[in-house]
């Protein structure tokens, strides 16, 4: 460390501290010479550095660990993971959210718990078949602790937000660089590639917030199909045993009944998604097309940045995320999303209504526990929110409702086979127009100028089809000329009864002889 403090600097800051800072902080992406000739009191002032060399040290090791792992996507998946795995642990929160609640850690499952789940999914199997016409899941159920739900779910979530993600990391990137420019009365010059720099700060900030929430939701879920998304790999069903166990003892509810309740439902979605792969694939799909066409409100994430504190990687993680993302939706955003939030409440509605046809009059509390969850929907957790708002993963209780009176419907007109069938193609599931029974009519083509003639309705329909079945105005219906022509029944065609087709009656001394 350098005995001559910079003349100037803030608190006679050591020039040397502040260049390993830098170049520690961002993992030796900054060549030395970059550093030549830049007022580095003047940026460590304006970044809101500390001046103290051992808490610069401290910072650089934190800002480091943040960077680490970045690799070439664009979430620092490795920060995030850590960041998940905390939270599922309890250890960490998402900003904002209630403090942890429910069993400690990440236990393991108990060899009892296990056993009781397996026995659980082995009763749901039985009474789930009769009432389906698809195959029931036979995969033995998967019994897991958060820590495991994690990993099992974690490739399935990279690839679904990686558009998001790399679109909100260039965007806070740009508006971190932007707010850092605007510090001082010239812009400040920001050493190495400042473009990849700031991105790959955006990219970590949004692994933090996205890591709490998939955390969170690691705590909060019973399976790996709450989101009525098959997360899992292989579309095996498959249990979180702590969560489980909180959720009975929460909701008060006759333990044995509950984890049958729960398996059904997971073996339900299971069974689903494995006769129609078309469907995950339709869904991840839809997520992404809608990810990929967001934007940000630009100006509330210029105010998000104001007095950010780049040193702080506690105070950048104790960001809320309604603060960090705030989007705007074109036409095209809001149409995807309705899609999107269509096709999970059809997903939804479907595995309560075939688990209910299943367990009536065979579990107590069932209602109750059907209650239960239409609760948790109805509320929605923080973690749920940040993903309505940055993916569009959404279930809307009006929409589950509705989808879940459609299905009744179709159940009591065309069965079970009928039922099932309606997942052969995309085609044959209700809009949301549909389902709200608010049916639109198409709309034409645009430059298509054909239209149909208007058509007269008698007022008294009912007296016209009457007096046409009772043979009344017959001489003067329209016949056949013989020629694949209609005349009408003065038998001239022109309906006018002189021939001439002009329209008018003639005087019967101007008609040809």
């Amino acid at each position: 460390m350098s005995e001559n403090p910079m003349s100037g600097g803030p608190g006679g800051m050591d020039e040397e501290a502040l260049k390993r800072f830098l170049q520690e902080a961002f993992g030796g992406a900054i060549p030395e010479e970059a550093l030549e000739g830049l007022d580095l009191s003047a940026l460590a002032q304006q970044a809101n550095l500390p001046q103290d060399p051992a808490q610069l040290r401290a910072a650089a090791a934190q800002m480091q660990h943040m960077f680490s792992g970045q690799g070439e996507g664009s979430v620092n998946w490795t920060l995030a993971e850590d960041v998940a795995r905390r939270t599922a642990a309890g250890q960490a929160q998402l900003p904002g959210a209630p403090a942890p609640s429910g069993t400690p850690g990440d236990p393991s499952p108990t060899d009892a718990q296990t056993a009781q789940l397996r026995e659980a999914a082995q009763v749901a199997r039985l009474w789930l078949d009769p009432v389906l016409a698809i195959d029931v899941a036979t995969q033995e159920l998967g019994v897991l602790s958060r820590g495991t739900w994690l990993y099992r779910t974690l490739p399935r979530w990279k690839s679904t937000v990686e558009p998001v993600a790399k679109y909100m990391a260039g965007a806070i990137g740009e508006a971190i660089a932007a707010q850092l420019g605007q510090m001082g009365e010239s812009p400040m010059p920001i050493p190495g590639d400042p473009a990849a720099m700031m991105e790959r700060f955006g990219g970590t900030m949004f692994g933090v917030q996205f890591g709490h929430a998939i955390g969170s939701l690691a705590r909060e879920v019973s399976g790996t199909t709450d989101l009525s998304l098959p997360l899992g790999p292989d579309g095996a069903p498959a249990l979180v045993a702590a969560n489980v166990e909180d959720l009975i003892s929460s909701q008060q509810l006759d333990a044995p009944a509950a984890r049958i309740f729960l398996a059904a439902r997971e073996i339900a979605h299971a069974a689903l998604f494995a006769a129609h792969p078309w469907l995950g694939k339709a869904l991840f799909s839809a997520i992404e097309d809608y990810a990929r066409g967001i934007t940000l409100d630009l100006d509330a994430l210029d105010e998000m940045v104001r007095g950010l504190d780049l040193s702080d990687p506690e105070a950048l993680q104790a960001r809320r995320p309604e603060d960090m993302f705030v989007f705007t939706r074109r036409a095209a955003q809001e149409r995807a999303l309705e899609e999107l939030a269509t096709t999970l409440a059809l997903v939804e509605a479907w595995v309560d209504h075939v688990t209910t046809k299943a367990l009536e009059g065979k579990l107590p509390q069932l209602e109750a526990m059907r209650e239960v969850l239409r609760r948790r929907r109805a509320t929605g957790s923080p973690a749920e929110e940040m993903l309505a708002r940055t993916v569009g993963i959404e279930l809307r209780p009006r929409r589950v409702r509705e989808a879940l009176a459609w299905w009744d419907s179709v159940l009591a007109t065309e069965g079970k086979a009928g039922r099932e069938a309606k997942w052969e193609h995309p085609d044959l599931l209700p809009s949301a127009e549909v389902l709200s029974g608010r049916p639109q009519a198409p709309r034409p083509e645009a430059g298509d100028d054909e239209s149909l003639p208007e058509v007269e309705i008698p007022t008294d329909f009912d007296a016209e089809l009457q007096k046409l079945l009772a043979g009344e105005g017959q001489e003067d219906a329209p016949r056949e000329d013989g020629q694949g022509g209609l005349r009408d029944g003065d038998g001239d065609g022109d309906g006018d009864g002189d021939g001439d087709g002009d329209g008018e009656d003639d005087d019967p001394g101007d008609r040809p002889a």
